[in-house]
């Protein structure tokens, strides 16, 4: 007997399939769900080399370094296979919700491949071994992925498909970094006056090289400092900022292991607890490098207050269960 998910694989990645103006077979969704998530990020690319095969045991999904993508036969592949099988019919909200995870996780997976013109995959993987990269990256992925699943569906006419998903509802994965992502970027929106959710946006639109600068970028340009700091001072500034907020992300990895309402609740209260901080901070310097007057010459920044200690949330002393 046929395997209709390998079949669909293998039209798939041998090129085989007539995309139509929308999929109506997992083998065509398949083929055209990279380029709705493309159009949907705004993204100038994605590394995505075409191909699609089977995950390993454990892996939901997975956007490898080589381009290729790959996705669980039980929780991703089946399900989609099934939402097409059974075009059109009404199915209960748990069916439902079982194509909105997978349908969610192909957004995801397909958000670590977008990056703006001249990024590669090797500067990405360079630069997601430093310190809170990875938890930004996944945050970002799943925060926007997230966020934009229900235009998502209809780019790819999953309504028509299966009748009442979108309303229903799932929750985010990595509890661990979403909140202190939706934290982070909600920031950075209202020090910008940005509409709420411009700075995710613009993240989930720049491989692990580019996010960290972009937040830094952002950040610094809120503030006063630009007409205020020397510019041979400024790279240790923002330097310093980054440095302060990447190792708040890093400290989320812990959670990775928690319970989701208790790593939702620290993954919050942690980056809050930073980026009060950071406020503070940004105030001290604002005043340090302000322009002197005929009574008060200019003062040097060399004893500021440091950012190089990870802020801890209110609740530290909380120990989590592994």
């Amino acid at each position: 007997m046929t395997d209709p998910i390998q079949s669909a694989l293998q039209q798939h990645n041998t090129g085989r399939v007539i995309p139509f103006a929308a999929p109506h077979t997992l083998a065509e969704l398949l083929t055209q769900h990279a380029q709705a998530a493309l159009s949907l990020s705004g993204a100038d690319r994605s590394a995505w080399n075409g191909q699609i095969v089977e995950a390993g045991d454990g892996i939901l999904g997975l956007a490898h370094w080589d381009g290729t993508l790959h996705l669980d036969r039980e929780f991703i592949l089946a399900p989609l296979h099934d939402l097409y099988a059974r075009a059109g019919q009404s199915r209960p909200t748990t069916t439902l919700a079982r194509y909105r995870d997978a349908l969610l996780t192909l957004l995801h997976e397909q958000s670590h491949f977008l990056g703006p013109h001249g990024s590669t995959q090797e500067a990405a993987r360079a630069a997601f071994r430093a310190p809170g990269a990875q938890a930004l990256e996944e945050g970002i992925a799943e925060a926007w992925s997230h966020t934009h699943l229900d235009a998502y569906l209809r780019l790819l006419s999953i309504p028509h498909h299966a009748p009442g998903i979108g309303g229903v509802s799932t929750r985010p994965s990595y509890q661990a970094y979403v909140p202190a992502t939706l934290a982070l970027t909600s920031h950075l929106d209202d020090r910008g006056h940005h509409p709420p959710g411009s700075t995710l946006t613009l993240l989930n639109r720049q491989t692990t090289e580019g996010q960290w600068p972009l937040v830094t970028e952002i950040l610094y340009r809120s503030t006063t400092l630009p007409r205020l700091v020397p510019y041979t001072e400024e790279p240790e500034i923002r330097h310093d900022l980054e440095s302060h907020l990447r190792n708040a992300f890093q400290s989320l990895e812990i959670l990775l292991h928690a319970p989701q309402a208790l790593a939702a609740h620290r993954s919050h209260a942690t980056l809050h607890t930073a980026l009060t901080t950071l406020d503070h901070h940004l105030e001290h310097l604002a005043k340090v490098f302000a322009r002197p007057t005929q009574s008060r010459p200019p003062q040097s920044p060399t004893n500021t207050t440091e950012l190089t200690r990870t802020p801890q949330s209110p609740d530290d002393t909380f120990e989590l269960t592994r």
